[in-house]
């Protein structure tokens, strides 16, 4: 191996490794992050596919890291190294029918590469968010014993994963794969009981820090075939497997009292205290389908349906009471023409998608669903094969129905590809 392909691999290590600790806090606010592990972030990681909805379970490519469905991994150029990084920022728009408030987040989304080891075997190594929590409520209460009461609800923090993925060619038609993804972080929750009208009932607080350090796996099968002389047909399975996550919480219980002139808080007992306390967490297994049609370099359209059993999610035996999803998601990319010299805008890939999403939560008889539509673009970079991919979705999640809150929210993703052929042998020195 060359000084300049061990420079850029250490290069790209040391990127890798600045991603993951750019992850260290998951960035997102959205009350509804209070149950099960969090806000599940995306399928999609690749800023290319959430241009087109999310769309992922049957797209490939050879410049086209899509951890999605690991075995879209044997698709990649074999004497190409690619890079992939991407952020966003997000605004989004909480209501009731009679109280609004509006919250602005920006994050680093994630970073991968991919490569080949031999013309049948291909490896990605990335990073990316799995969940976050980010929320903080207050609850307004009356009791005829007690009068009234406050109690305050506050959590951060979140879990990611580094993704490790292998795929193999199986003949002319399929490819396999799978994902080990080491899941870890740590998330704080506190609930706090205020009695405002009472000077001789005292303030308590719970408080529950988590931290998370295991193993998940996931796996893809794909199968792709030309259909007459410019289409060709994909057909993209994927699994995730069910597991017990290993943690450790620290639990408290603490009596808290205020200044009356400042507000300030002061510790008064701790009247639990437990650290680290083995834990689990049962995640659900899912399954994924999806399809995509394209003609040649010109386009391609294709939809996915995907299916979470969240019925099994658990934390140390106990459910959360969530329930089955389910998201139907289709999308399109149209590019003029790959080989235009003259008018650049017809090199550009344009995108477009949807999706409709029935999550995981029911309240007070409503389930909570999410839809959204998308665009985006790839923007060819002059004289190499990298791209800046864009994106944009506009979607609506939840219910102002008997006092629920509804997010409607704008997201902007940013992402460049890099795509070099590292490994290939000169000819002449």
């Amino acid at each position: 191996m060359s000084n300049s392909i061990r420079k850029k691999l250490g290069l790209s290590f040391i990127m890798t490794l600045i991603g993951l600790g750019a992850f260290a806090q998951a960035d997102v606010y959205s009350p509804y992050s209070v149950f099960g592990v969090g806000q599940i972030a995306g399928k999609s990681m690749n800023v290319r596919l959430k241009g087109m909805g999310g769309l992922a379970n049957g797209m490939y490519g050879i410049g086209l890291i899509n951890t999605a469905n690991p075995a879209s991994y044997a698709k990649i150029d074999s004497l190409a190294f690619l890079f992939d990084a991407g952020f966003y920022f997000k605004t989004s728009n909480f209501s009731t029918s009679n109280l609004s408030e509006t919250s602005n987040n920006a994050s680093f989304d994630h970073v991968a590469i991919a490569f080949g080891l031999t013309d049948w075997w291909k490896v990605a190594v990335g990073v990316k968010p799995y969940s976050s929590l980010g929320y903080q409520m207050i609850v307004n209460s009356y009791n005829d014993e007690v009068g009234n009461y406050t109690t305050a609800f506050e959590g951060s923090g979140g879990l990611n994963q580094v993704i490790i993925g292998n795929a193999f060619k199986l003949g002319k038609h399929f490819s396999v794969g799978a994902n080990v993804n080491y899941v870890f972080g740590d998330s704080e929750t506190l609930t706090t009981l205020y009695f405002p009208d009472s000077i001789y009932r005292i303030s308590s607080r719970r408080g529950v820090d988590l931290m998370v350090s295991s193993f998940k796996f996931d796996y893809g099968l794909l199968y792709n075939t030309n259909i007459g002389k410019d289409f060709s047909l994909s057909i993209g399975l994927t699994y995730d497997q069910r597991v017990r996550l290993k943690g450790k919480q620290t639990t408290f219980i603490r009596t808290m009292a205020a200044n009356s002139s400042t507000g300030a808080e002061y510790l008064v007992d701790t009247i639990v205290y437990k650290a680290n306390d083995a834990t689990r967490m049962t995640m659900p297994q899912s399954f994924g389908i999806g399809f995509v049609l394209q003609k040649n370099n010109r386009w391609s359209v294709g939809a996915d349906f995907d299916w979470t059993q969240w019925s099994q999610f658990a934390r140390d035996g106990v459910n959360d009471s969530l329930k089955n999803a389910w998201r139907v998601t289709v999308g399109a990319e149209y590019t003029p023409s790959y080989s235009s010299i003259s008018n650049y805008f017809r090199k550009v890939t344009y995108r477009v998608g949807g999706f409709y999403e029935q999550s995981y939560l029911e309240l007070k008889g409503h389930s909570l669903n999410k839809m959204g539509f998308s665009v985006g673009a790839s923007l060819p970079l002059p004289r190499t094969q990298t791209k800046v991919n864009v994106a944009a979705e506009v979607g609506r999640f939840g219910t102002k129905q008997d006092g629920l809150i509804q997010e409607s929210y704008l997201k902007f993703n940013v992402g460049v590809s890099v795509f070099e052929h590292w490994f290939m042998k000169r000819k002449y020195k």
